[in-house]
This record gives C-alpha cells, structure tokens and sequence, in this order.
C-alpha cells in the first residue's frame, strides 16, 4: 500500500471518529455510548495507522468500519425519523453521511491491501523515492478531508453550540474585570 494511501486511511478515521464524537451531544444515552465508543476506536486507530507501516488489524478495522454505517442505515430503516436525535433527524443527516462515507472509504481501502497481500506477488521495480510527491498527496488528501469534516462539524449539535470566532470568551482568564 503506498504511503499516501496509508496516511490517508488515518486521517478517515481520524475525521469519522471525531465526527461520531461530536453526534455523542444530543443523542440518548445508549446510543451516545455507542457513538462515543466507535469515535475513540477510529481516532486510537487512526492514530496507530499513522505510527505502524502497516494499517493495524486490517480485517477487524475492516469490518469495524462497516459496524457504524450499518447501524446508522438500521436506525434510520427501524427506528423512524426522529426517535434517536441527530442520527436520524433530517437536519442532521450530514454529519452521519460524512462519517459513513469516510467509514466506507477506509473499508474499500483495507479490503484492496488485503487483496493485494493475497494476490501472487509481481516482480518488484525499483522506483526513485519522491519524497515531494509524497508530501504533496498527504497534503491534499489532509485538506480535502478537514474541508469536508468542518462542515460536518458544524452541523452536529456540539458545532451549532461552539463559541463563534471573535466573540467574546465565556470566561476570562486575565483577572480582569471588564
């Protein structure tokens, strides 16, 4: 697997991890310990796939990947349209969308190393190292994924309650008084 690629798995997980953190606000309890759980576990394996030269645990990450969207698409299929807060209110779709797109993305990437540790292997070809092509496609696939988790951010109840740029902290930690 190349090296963007690779990087560009831990930067997915990274984003639908802190995407299904963010949905934790606003939904019931159980279903925010579940999102709480899957969001730490792509962020800690985000993280680990950043460090290791290999995705970690591919086939359990794999199917871990899978394990949001179908529960998501469950929700959405059983439970009706506003019975579990964000997930399935029609204003907050796209959060949900984000993440299960970034969700499937890491699959689709995961099962084709998988396929290709499985296939017979093909003569290797030395080719020159590209340290600044290489830096190039992390770049992009970093700004291409922050640009599309920001807004998903900002859908979820945890962004419409953030604090806007420019205003007014709501405390002050100078010692002040204003």
């Amino acid at each position: 697997m190349s090296g963007v690629v690779h990087t560009w798995l831990g930067f997915l997980a990274l984003a639908a991890g802190l995407v299904h953190v963010a949905l934790v606000i606003g939904s019931p309890l159980p279903v925010a310990l579940v999102l709480l759980l899957v969001g730490a576990a792509e962020f800690a394996w985000g993280v680990f796939a950043f460090v290791w030269t290999t995705p970690p645990l591919p086939q359990l990450a794999r199917s871990g990947a899978l394990v949001p969207v179908i529960g998501w698409a469950l929700l959405l299929v059983v439970a009706g349209a506003d019975s579990f807060g964000p997930l399935t209110d029609p204003a907050g779709l796209f959060p949900m969308l984000v993440a299960s797109v970034f969700d499937l993305l890491i699959a689709l990437g995961l099962t084709v190393q998988l396929r290709r540790a499985t296939a017979p292997a093909e003569p290797a070809t030395a080719s020159p190292a590209r340290p600044g092509r290489h830096l190039a496609g992390v770049i992009v696939g970093a700004l291409v994924i922050a640009a599309i988790t920001t807004p998903a951010l900002a859908a979820t109840e945890a962004g419409q309650a953030a604090q806007n740029h420019g205003d007014a902290p709501a405390f002050d930690l100078s010692g002040h008084d204003h």
